[in-house]
């Protein structure tokens, strides 16, 4: 039987949900009701949950293609007298939800309720903190086998999830091919073209067009903070490493950002408020953007570092906040300076490292251009496409989940 046949049959009593996704019941609903505008809901853990009638309407679980599930109802076009005539659980323990005046009938799978509950608890469950980190808590990323990762999906979700919590992980055993890294990416989704091409190289070239292809040292940074978006991940893949030197490091930036947040608040501010121009130097393309160095999401969490020493353009801002800010920049460029932040490793020939390019500033220490030969194989992707890979592996592990709770309830006797 398909996984797809597999996750049908075990959905249970086949309630639609709307989307591709499975919702295990881990706590039934008890009851339900109904005043004016809000639906309220109450679990078998004591959760109580809240709905407003306009919201369930327009996620009615029937009112989607059947094939792609994409909404065919418009909540714009409702009737301004929509309300909820009856609200109940029926005998498999969904919310049923009788409309007037439209005269249409939504019946709502309760493990899909609980999931979008929006109560203070429910959000925090889903939140998923990032597991920030510096020198003393962590040594080097965690490390995966590529074959592992290839043929174990328990494997390859633990990996991703390494990159998506720890913002880096370090694959061991990939092919020292020029092709590998776009099929390590390829795991994870599409490969993001920047002006390096989609594949580039990370060697010494006698004419640079950066200074990673030089034998320099680079400081902590994040790549490309020039673009309005930059690439939100970064995988370096290593096919030589010969040279004297060359060692890599990574800095947790949201370490970084908690250490300014802690030690100098107003330091902070101005790094989440003010923004930076960004420019890159180059004969054949030029790239800018003005973002603050530290960005906040919708909710104020951390959601982004912008940092590239030699790819800052001149501040424009009032003049009464310029000192402030080169003294804000300064603090922030000497604590992700500081050994204390960094973690320090070595890049073998089919190591693959990958790292959250919006949040670990990455780094090497000098090398001898002539003691050897150092030649690392890159590419970029946007966290979009690591977020939709680890939401497909657990969409799979959920259907798994479901259909064991389907098959034990068959096999258990009955009384």
């Amino acid at each position: 039987m398909e996984p797809e046949d597999r996750a049908l049959l075990a959905a249970p009593h086949n309630l639609p949900t709307g989307d591709f996704s499975l919702y295990p019941i881990e706590h039934h609903l008890t009851a339900a009701e109904v005043a004016g505008q809000k639906v309220t809901l109450r679990w078998s853990d004591s959760r109580v949950s809240e709905f407003h009638a306009l919201w369930l309407r327009d996620n009615c679980p029937c009112c989607v293609h059947h094939y792609t599930m994409e909404q065919t109802y418009e909540v714009s076009q409702a009737p301004v007298d929509l309300h909820p005539a009856t609200v109940g659980l029926n005998k498999e323990g969904a919310l049923v939800v009788e409309w007037a005046p439209e005269e249409h009938r939504s019946v709502f799978h309760p493990g899909w309720l609980r999931a979008y509950c929006s109560s203070a608890q429910s959000q925090a469950d889903r939140w998923v903190s990032p597991t920030v980190w510096d020198g003393s808590t962590r040594q080097r990323p965690d490390g995966f086998a590529w074959d592992a990762v290839c043929i174990d999906q328990s494997v390859e979700l633990a990996w991703l999830k390494a990159i998506r919590d720890d913002a880096c992980a370090l694959l061991h055993g990939v092919p020292t091919t020029t092709e590998a890294v776009g099929q390590v990416a390829d795991r994870i989704g599409v490969v993001r073209h920047t002006n390096f091409g989609g594949l580039f190289d990370v060697k010494v070239e006698a004419d640079p067009v950066s200074n990673s292809n030089t034998g320099i040292g680079l400081p902590p940074h994040t790549d490309l903070p020039t673009r309005e978006y930059q690439p939100g991940l970064q995988l370096l893949h290593c096919l030589a490493n010969s040279v004297e030197g060359g060692f890599s490091f990574l800095v947790d930036g949201f370490r970084v950002a908690e250490e300014i947040r802690q030690v100098d608040p107003r330091a902070f501010t101005l790094l989440t408020t003010v923004p930076w121009d960004f420019a890159n130097r180059s004969r054949t393309s030029d790239y800018r953007w003005r973002a603050p160095m530290i960005g906040l999401d919708a909710d104020g969490h951390l959601f982004e570092v912008r940092a590239g020493s030699w790819l800052r353009g001149p501040l424009i801002a009032p003049f009464d906040l310029v000192e402030e800010m080169y003294a804000a920049y300064q603090l922030f460029e000497k604590i992700s300076h500081s050994e204390r932040f960094q973690i320090h490793f070595r890049l073998e020939p089919g190591d693959c490292l990958i790292f959250d390019n919006r949040r670990a500033l990455h780094a090497r220490t000098a090398f001898e251009t002539g003691s050897g030969h150092r030649h690392l194989r890159g590419c970029y992707l946007d966290r979009d496409e690591l977020r939709s890979s680890i939401r497909l592996l657990e969409r799979h592990e959920k259907q798994e989940q479901v259909f064991s709770s389907f098959e034990s309830k068959k096999k258990a006797p009955r009384v």
